[in-house]
């Protein structure tokens, strides 16, 4: 370490082991970024440079390399796979790993599920006028399926993963990338919480199934007036449900995980 390094730490009070392990992480943040920048290049699940090509490549210490990855690690866009042939992998960015940092916030913040919940009553209706008017016809393709109704008779679990894949279709495809994010995120947090589907009669689901099939119509048709109106309605007979059902929850402050 220069000498007018070790002189400036020990005017601030500051150990060389401190004082080095301060570089490091400055290092290490530099590197993070910059291996970020290389991540948009990547398909999810492609392997980045092992540990030993990016010390020669990027010119830094095992020790900042290994911090970068664990602060990509911390943030969900990467996990590190063990043993021979592993090494980080590229996974993210994922809704999930945003939630994680999310739910934490709401919970120092003392939000409760009601929030979330009133959260989701705004953004879905939005992202349904989104998807109607997204020009990327493309993008819509996965509502066709849900266009033509489903199960009149469709047990919970079933309705369950149709109406988990119904909503997750309009999120995608409303071509804002940030409030799809954001609202899936959203959406993660409430229905890990949700012990079992609030839609206990059949009769229900059947309501429900149509209704998602007029809510995707609508999108098809590029009827965004509509499709906002149905998804509000839509939204609110959930929520109210869950109110209802889930009393309990709604009150319980948003919690970490």
């Amino acid at each position: 370490m220069p000498a007018a390094n070790r002189q400036h730490d020990r005017a601030r009070g500051v150990s060389a082991a401190d004082a080095g392990m301060m570089r490091t992480e400055k290092v290490a943040i530099r590197l993070a970024r910059e291996i970020v920048r290389r991540l948009a290049e990547l398909p999810l699940g492609a392997n980045l440079p092992s540990e030993a090509e990016m010390i020669e490549g990027y010119g830094v210490s095992r020790g900042s390399v290994r911090e970068a990855l664990r602060i990509l690690e911390v943030q969900g866009l990467i996990t590190i796979r063990p043993g021979p042939g592993g090494g980080p992998v590229l996974v993210g960015p994922q809704s999930t790993a945003l939630g994680k940092t999310e739910t934490l916030f709401f919970h120092l913040l003392g939000a409760r599920y009601a929030h979330l919940l009133h959260g989701q009553a705004a953004l879905e209706p939005l992202m349904a006028r989104l998807a109607a008017g997204n020009a990327d016809r493309g993008a819509l393709r996965d509502l066709e399926r849900y266009a033509v109704g489903g199960p009149a008779d469709a047990e919970p679990a079933v309705y369950a993963d149709l109406a988990t894949g119904f909503h997750a279709a309009i999120i995608a495809a409303a071509g804002n990338p940030i409030l799809t994010l954001m609202c899936q995120s959203i959406r993660d947090i409430t229905l890990a919480r949700i012990d079992g589907e609030v839609l206990t009669e059949p009769g229900e689901r059947q309501v429900a199934i149509a209704q998602h099939a007029a809510i995707a119509r609508a999108i098809l048709a590029a009827d965004a007036e509509l499709a906002e109106r149905l998804m509000t309605a839509h939204m609110d007979v959930y929520c109210a449900r869950v109110a209802q059902d889930r009393a309990g929850l709604v009150d319980e402050v948003v919690d970490w995980h």
